[in-house]
C-alpha cells in the first residue's frame, strides 16, 4: 500500500473525507475497523462485493482481484519515478519516458504470456506543451497565502502577473457577473462538481467563457466541495450534452485566458481571505515549453484463433499523477484478461484476440483512428475498451468526500446487436457490476472515435478525483478490477459463440 499523500493528512491539511461509509447498516461498533491508519477503507471491507461463482462461471476464477491489483500498482510505480526524478508535472505523461515504461511492461507482459505479432507502433504528437515551474499566491494587508494543490491549467504559457486584483464571483453565473467589472483581474469561479473533469459548473454555467468575455486578466478554478485536489484541468467550457435521440456529443469551447486550478480547502482559504474586506491581489507565475519531435508508443499482441476475425482489447496507458484508476485499472484488466484466455488452447479460440496498450490518450488518441484508416476494424466482431474500471464510490457530505466500501456505478456502452446487449447486462449482474441505469449516447474515452465502427463494449467512471493527485491505488479496490474483468471475460465467450452477423445487428434496449 502507498503512502498516504500529505495533502490527504488532516496535519497538513483538511481532508474530512476520508471518512467511512458503510454500504451496509452498522452493528453499532463506535470504531472504525474497515479503515486503515491512513485512512483509505481496507481491501477486505470490499470483499462483500464479490460473488460466488457458479459451476458456470468457475473458470474465471483465476481472474483475481489481489492478482489484478498488483499488476496496477506495477504501472503506477512508472508514475512515480516521474515524480521522484523531480518533475512537477508527473505521471506517465504522453511523450514521455515514463510512458515509454509502461508500454515497455505491457510489451514484457505480453511476451510472458507467448503472444504472437508483437509490435508497436509510434504515433508522432506533435507540439506538446509541459509545464516546468510554477507559483500562485494571495496577499491581503500583511498577510500572504500559498497554495500546494495550485497548477496552472493546462495549455497556460509562460507568463508572470504580480499584484492582480482578485474577484470573488460564485459559480460564475450571468447573475454572479451582473454589474461587475472584472477586466484585467482575476478571477475566482467556485465549481461544482458533476461528476469532475467531465463535467462541473464552470463548464456548463459558461463561467470561464464569460470571464474571458469580460477581459479577465487570470481565472482562478477552485475544485469542487471537499478535499484539496490538484487538477490539471482546461479552462476550456467542455462537457457531454445528450441529444434528443438519445445519442451524446462533446461541446468545447476554447479559453485562452491563463489560468489555475486549485483544490477546495486553498480555494476557501482564499475566498475567506477576500471576504476578509481588505483588497486582494494575485501574483501568479507560469513558466511552460512547447516540446517537438516528441512520439507516443502503442504496444500490439496478438492470442491467435482458429479464425480471421478478430477480438481487440484495449486500454490507454499515459495518465497524470499516479494514475490508478486513470488508467493503471484497465492496464490491470487487459493483462488479467490475456492472462486468462492465454490459458485456452488456441483450437477453443474461435477469433484472433489482439490486445493493445494504446497511446497518447490524453493528446489526441491516435491508436484508435490508426486502426479504422488502417482498415484494421474491417472483420472485428468485438472491441471491449478498459478505461476507469472501478473506483472507490464518494459520498458527498456538506464539505467532506466520504469514502464508502462499494464502487462506484459506471457509465456504459454496447454497440451491437439485442444479444450482444442482453449478454453484456448479464455478464455485469453476474458478476455484480454497477451501472448507471441509462446508457451511455455514445462512448467515451479511447474507443470514441470508433466506437460504431465494430459493435463494441465499454465500462468507465470519470469521478471527482480523475486527473488528480487523488487518483491514489487505495482508492481502486481489488474486488472491483475482479468484477469488471471477469464480465469482460464472460461477454468475450458468450460473444464468440455468435456470428459475425449476430454480433453486428441493430443496437436495440433490453427489456432485462
Amino acid at each position: 500500500m502507498s503512502q498516504m499523500p500529505k495533502r490527504w493528512c488532516a496535519g497538513a491539511r483538511r481532508w474530512t473525507g476520508v471518512a467511512l461509509v458503510l454500504s451496509a447498516a452498522a452493528s453499532g461498533v463506535t470504531a472504525q475497523p474497515l479503515v486503515d491508519a491512513n485512512g483509505f477503507v481496507r481491501e477486505e471491507a470490499y470483499d462483500h462485493l464479490r460473488r460466488a461463482l457458479s459451476d458456470e462461471d468457475a473458470v474465471y476464477a483465476d481472474i483475481e482481484g489481489r492478482r489484478l491489483k498488483i499488476w496496477l500498482e506495477e504501472v503506477v510505480a512508472f508514475s512515480r519515478r516521474s515524480r521522484d526524478d523531480g518533475n512537477r508535472y508527473w505521471g506517465r505523461i504522453s511523450g514521455t519516458q515514463y510512458e515509454v515504461m509502461a508500454a515497455d511492461w505491457t510489451e514484457a507482459q505480453f511476451r510472458r504470456l507467448g503472444m504472437h505479432d508483437i509490435h508497436r507502433v509510434d504515433f508522432d504528437l506533435g507540439p506538446q506543451w509541459f509545464p516546468v515551474d510554477w507559483d500562485l499566491a494571495a496577499s491581503a494587508g500583511d498577510d500572504t497565502l500559498t497554495f500546494m494543490s495550485a497548477n496552472p491549467a493546462m495549455g497556460s504559457q509562460t507568463l508572470e502577473l504580480d499584484g492582480v486584483e482578485a474577484v470573488w464571483v460564485g459559480l460564475g453565473t450571468a447573475a454572479d457577473f451582473a454589474g461587475r467589472d472584472i477586466a484585467g483581474k482575476a478571477v475566482i469561479i467556485q465549481t461544482i462538481l458533476a461528476p469532475g473533469q467531465m463535467g462541473n459548473s464552470a463548464s456548463w454555467e459558461g463561467a470561464t467563457i464569460r470571464a474571458e468575455e469580460a477581459g479577465a486578466a487570470l481565472i482562478l478554478g477552485v475544485w469542487g466541495y471537499g478535499g484539496n485536489f490538484a487538477i490539471w484541468q482546461r479552462t476550456n467550457a467542455f462537457q457531454m450534452v445528450r441529444n434528443d435521440d438519445g445519442t451524446s456529443r462533446y461541446v468545447n469551447q476554447i479559453v485562452s485566458t491563463p489560468g489555475f486550478f486549485l483544490g477546495f480547502e486553498d480555494g476557501r482559504k482564499l475566498r475567506d481571505l477576500v471576504a476578509a474586506g481588505e483588497p486582494v491581489t494575485i501574483s501568479a507565475r507560469v513558466e511552460a515549453e512547447t516540446r517537438e519531435g516528441l512520439s507516443s508508443p502503442s504496444i500490439f499482441g496478438t492470442l491467435p484463433g482458429m479464425t480471421d476475425e478478430t477480438i481487440y482489447v484495449m486500454a490507454h496507458m499515459d495518465g497524470y499523477y499516479d494514475a490508478a484508476l486513470d488508467n493503471a485499472s484497465g492496464m490491470a484488466v487487459m493483462i488479467g484478461l490475456a492472462d486468462h484466455f492465454a490459458g485456452v488452447p488456441m483450437s477453443e479460440r474461435r477469433r484472433n484476440i489482439v490486445f493493445i496498450g494504446t497511446a497518447g490518450h490524453h493528446v489526441g488518441s491516435p491508436s484508435a483512428l490508426y486502426l479504422r484508416d488502417q482498415g484494421l476494424l474491417e472483420n472485428t466482431a468485438l472491441m471491449i475498451n478498459c478505461e476507469h474500471i472501478a473506483p472507490t464510490q464518494f459520498v458527498a457530505f456538506n464539505n467532506e468526500l466520504r469514502l464508502t466500501n462499494t464502487v462506484s456505478p459506471r457509465r456504459w456502452w454496447v454497440h451491437g446487436s439485442q444479444r450482444l446487449l442482453d449478454i453484456t447486462l448479464d455478464a455485469y449482474r453476474t458478476f455484480g457490476v454497477t451501472v448507471i441505469g441509462e446508457m451511455d449516447g455514445r462512448a467515451t474515452g479511447e474507443m470514441m472515435a470508433i466506437d460504431k465502427e465494430a459493435p463494441s463494449v465499454q465500462l468507465i467512471r470519470s469521478p471527482e478525483h480523475k486527473h488528480t493527485d487523488g487518483d491514489v491505488p487505495e482508492l481502486v479496490p481489488a474486488a472491483g478490477l475482479e468484477s469488471a474483468a471477469r464480465a469482460f471475460a464472460k461477454i468475450l465467450d458468450q460473444a464468440n459463440e455468435l456470428n459475425l452477423e449476430e454480433l453486428q445487428a441493430a443496437p436495440a434496449r433490453s427489456s432485462r
